[in-house]
């Protein structure tokens, strides 16, 4: 009988087989689990640590490509006269897919071909005295411009541009009775803000003005600017540009014969030129186009008050690329002529 109790507390006293079992399989579950998240947090941040070296390198390769743009820009120095010709704006072997840094860059814009209307890319620089100031032009202006690039009506053209003197200018009081904006309009809003009664500082600003939309912005975006006295250059200005500076639509396809060198519209054919100075700008012209009283007065006054034949400001558009990767960088850079950056962005 004492044999046969001992025994049984010996085997009571034994914890069962079973549970050992299963205590060790729930230890390998959670130490495997801590395992697979260990791992997991592990990859997350080699994967993020590999995407900011990426996103270094392609800072880096960007970077290399607006100053290797500026470059280019400064050998050229200070000019009378910047054209669409000039190595700045149109240099395939400065600009497209150079390679640096395990990667390429290549600076450059699309534009719509005044001839063809096709859309085409161009290797260079783009220069900002090409574009209306929204900070000097005229409400006219930007009425011509909006009905010419956007398609708005009168009424329409009219609103959207007293509203862009109105938000710019010092005053409270309505450029025109109805349509326009001031800080009575602005409060008003669910995310209330005054006017600036300032210029504009970037043209993302525009945005904020009543009645100018996303869709509206990318369409007006490579037609204005901040930077510059105000005066466009007639030797790299779009055709909706010279149109809204008040030119006959005669006039403009003359200017552009004379640029491209084509001589439908023309008298005298010509290989294409250079507007060299403004006081040239009507005798040159005369050279190869008729020009009426009216049309000669017209080309006089507007040269005389809006026009220039030089750019002192230019835009970089610096696109990097690694090699045998998808993702790519662009950086977008404004640099007067003696290469200060006026403003940086990157996406």
């Amino acid at each position: 009988s004492n044999s046969q109790s001992h025994k049984s507390k010996v085997v009571i006293g034994q914890p069962p087989r079973g549970s050992i079992l299963i205590l060790s399989l729930w230890s390998l579950c959670l130490l495997s689990m801590y395992a697979v998240i260990l791992g997991l947090n592990v990859r997350q941040k080699l994967t993020l640590v590999k995407r900011l070296d990426e996103r270094d390198r392609l800072h880096l390769i960007a970077e290399a490509g607006i100053k290797g743009a500026i470059i280019q820009l400064k050998k050229e120095g200070l000019k009378t006269s910047d054209s669409l010709n000039d190595s700045w704006s149109n240099n395939v072997g400065a600009f497209k897919d150079i390679g640096i840094g395990g990667g390429t860059f290549c600076i450059s814009y699309d534009y719509t071909d005044e001839q063809s209307g096709l859309l085409k890319t161009r290797y260079g620089l783009m220069d900002e005295e090409r574009k209306i100031n929204i900070n000097t032009a005229e409400a006219n202006i930007l009425e011509r411009l909006f009905k010419i690039a956007l398609g708005l009506d009168d009424i329409e053209a009219q609103e959207l541009a007293a509203s862009i003197v109105d938000w710019r200018d010092g005053d409270s009081e309505l450029s025109i009775p109805l349509g326009s904006a001031e800080d009575s309009y602005y409060r008003s809003l669910q995310y209330a803000y005054e006017a600036k009664d300032a210029d504009f500082e970037s043209l993302d600003e525009l945005l904020l003005v009543k009645g100018m939309t996303n869709e509206l912005f990318i369409k007006l975006k490579d037609y204005l600017t901040i930077y510059g006295t105000g005066r466009v250059n007639i030797n790299t200005a779009a055709k909706a540009v010279l149109l809204a500076l008040g030119f006959e639509e005669d006039i403009v396809d003359a200017i552009l014969s004379f640029r491209y060198g084509n001589s439908e519209t023309t008298e005298a054919p010509h290989d294409g030129g250079t507007f060299e100075a403004s006081s040239d700008i009507v005798s040159r012209l005369s050279q190869i186009y008729h020009l009426s009283p009216s049309e000669l007065t017209q080309v006089s006054a507007i040269s005389e008050q809006s026009l220039t034949t030089s750019s002192s400001n230019f835009m970089i558009k610096s696109a990097a690329r690694l090699h045998n990767r998808k993702n790519t960088l662009e950086a977008v850079c404004i640099v007067d002529r003696k290469g200060k950056v006026l403003y940086w962005s990157e996406s």
